[in-house]
Order: structure tokens, then C-alpha cells, then sequence
């Protein structure tokens, strides 16, 4: 599956019925589906339109509807069949198809706001040897982009606050760090207040149409509602 040098796009897939269980206060089972499977569907579309400027694009899941339709956008295909989590998953993908040389760029599949001028820039930052691209997500400290030139370099730390982690590792490694500070790479969707700041935004995408479908700021303003004498009665008891 390799020819030549090249740096491979990896996205990370956890399977769809399991996604995003911290959205249950405003969305139901089959509606977390249906957003993950969107949300996939969106970062898998903005890389593929990308292919002037990427060397290849994986999807590593064990799920396979993602399966599905990564293959049928034409995507190469790495199955998770332990479903490790993410750390696990990428070092596969790198031992399946990344060749010695290849690079590797890891994005994940909530952020559907990226774009292909984020796509290029991060292109651009990986383009040494020894650097390290890496973008922070803004609400846990955790990471959104992370990249090498040479697949086999990179650290891979991710979870709550591994932008930190990886950076101080790709030091310790001899890399250079590089942030890439855009903003359609800051903010990933894993709780009821990442969807207000997502819609927000207004994108043109598959997930921005689906949560506007179901309403999703007048569910929000529900739920802000319903919590709120709760959080007055804490307040004053603190006070008192």
C-alpha cells in the first residue's frame, strides 16, 4: 500500500454505538450514533478532498459501518478488532501500513469544523524531519491534531491533557514542537456545551445540518433551565 515516501492521515474511530456517552444529557442513544457517524463523515470528506496534498488517509475502528464507508470514499482501512483505545489503535495503523519513512498526522473524528487550509498547514509543519505538529484541544488540555514526518518518532500520549504530555515527550525525543494554534482545530464535541460552541460556528457540514434538524439550542436551553434553581440553591448555601 505504499509508494514511495508519503504522510498518512490516520483517523482514530471509536465504533458509533458507544460514541460520545457524554452527550446523554441532551441526545439519546441512536442520536449519539447518528452524530458520530456524521461527524466521521465530515473530517473523512475534508481529508479526501485534500488528496493533492496528502500521501494517503487511514481509518483504524472496529466498526463497521465506518468500515463501510471509509472504503467506499476509497480510504485505506486498518480493523481494531482489540479496540484498545486510541494510543493502541494509531501504533497499529503504524505497524500495518506506514512505511519506515512515511509520516503520519493523527486527527480525530469529532472535530467536523476542520477545514483544508488546516489540512495544509499542517502539511507544511511536518515537513522537517524532526518537528512535531500538534494542536491542543481547548476544553481538557487534550490534543487535536498531532504529526511527524517520521511516523515511528512521534509519542503517542493522548487522552485529558496529553498536549502537555506529548509535548514534553517530543522534547525529551529530540523533536521540535511546533503548535498549531487554528481555530477549527481547538474545539472537539464530547460534552452538552461543546455543541452550543459548535453550532455556532455555522459550518456548512453534515453535523451542523443534524443538530439543527433536532433543535439542539432550544435542548440546551432546556437543560440550562432545568438546572438552574439547583445550582441558585448551592450558591446560596454558599453564601449563608
Amino acid at each position: 500500500m505504499n509508494d514511495g515516501n508519503r504522510t498518512w492521515f490516520v483517523i482514530p474511530v471509536k465504533r458509533f454505538a458507544v460514541a460520545k456517552r457524554r452527550l446523554s444529557p441532551v441526545l439519546d442513544g441512536e442520536e449519539r450514533a447518528a452524530l458520530a457517524r456524521l461527524m466521521f463523515e465530515d473530517v473523512l470528506d475534508v481529508l479526501l478532498q485534500s488528496k493533492a496534498v496528502l500521501g494517503g488517509v487511514a481509518v483504524v475502528t472496529s466498526d463497521k459501518n465506518a468500515t463501510s464507508l471509509a472504503r467506499s470514499r476509497g480510504a485505506a482501512v486498518v480493523l481494531d478488532r482489540d479496540d484498545n483505545g486510541i494510543n493502541a489503535a494509531v501504533r497499529l495503523t503504524i505497524e500495518k501500513i506506514v512505511g519506515e519513512d512515511d509520516g503520519i498526522i493523527v486527527v480525530p473524528s469529532d472535530i467536523p469544523q476542520l477545514t483544508p487550509p488546516a489540512i495544509a498547514a499542517a502539511m507544511q509543519a511536518v515537513a522537517s524531519p524532526g518537528t512535531m505538529a500538534i494542536a491542543a484541544a481547548a476544553d481538557d488540555g487534550g490534543t487535536n491534531l498531532l504529526g511527524c514526518r517520521l511516523a515511528r518518532a512521534i509519542p503517542l500520549r493522548f487522552g485529558r491533557h496529553s498536549f502537555e504530555r506529548h509535548c514534553r515527550a517530543a522534547t525529551r525525543a529530540g523533536l521540535t514542537v511546533q503548535a498549531l494554534h487554528l481555530p477549527e482545530l481547538l474545539l472537539d464535541i464530547d460534552r452538552p456545551e461543546d455543541l452550543r460552541s459548535f453550532v455556532a460556528l455555522e459550518s456548512r457540514t453534515r453535523t451542523q445540518e443534524f443538530l439543527s434538524r433536532l433543535g439542539i439550542r432550544h435542548r440546551l436551553d432546556r437543560r440550562e433551565d432545568s438546572l438552574r434553581p439547583a445550582v441558585d440553591c448551592i450558591a446560596a448555601e454558599a453564601s449563608s
